[in-house]
């Protein structure tokens, strides 16, 4: 269902590859920037909530390859 609307919409598999990629570099970034705030395990916490992500994009783009795979036959 959610695989058929992103693909409607013309989310491909490398767009989820990207955004995968993306918050690794995001969650880094959090995390560098909220530590310099002075409180360390806030930082930590935010730095992992968006490094948790990563996955999901990178399954989703699983998803769509093997969907189009699927299709194609």
């Amino acid at each position: 269902m959610f695989i058929k609307a992103f693909r409607s919409i013309g989310i491909t598999t490398d767009v989820m590859y990207l955004l995968g990629f993306a918050s690794i570099g995001a969650s880094i970034a959090t995390w560098a920037k909220a530590k310099a705030s002075g409180d360390e395990a806030h930082a930590e916490r935010f730095g992992i909530f968006i490094g948790l992500w990563a996955p999901t994009f990178m399954a989703l783009g699983n998803a769509i390859a093997n969907s189009k795979q699927v299709e194609t036959g």
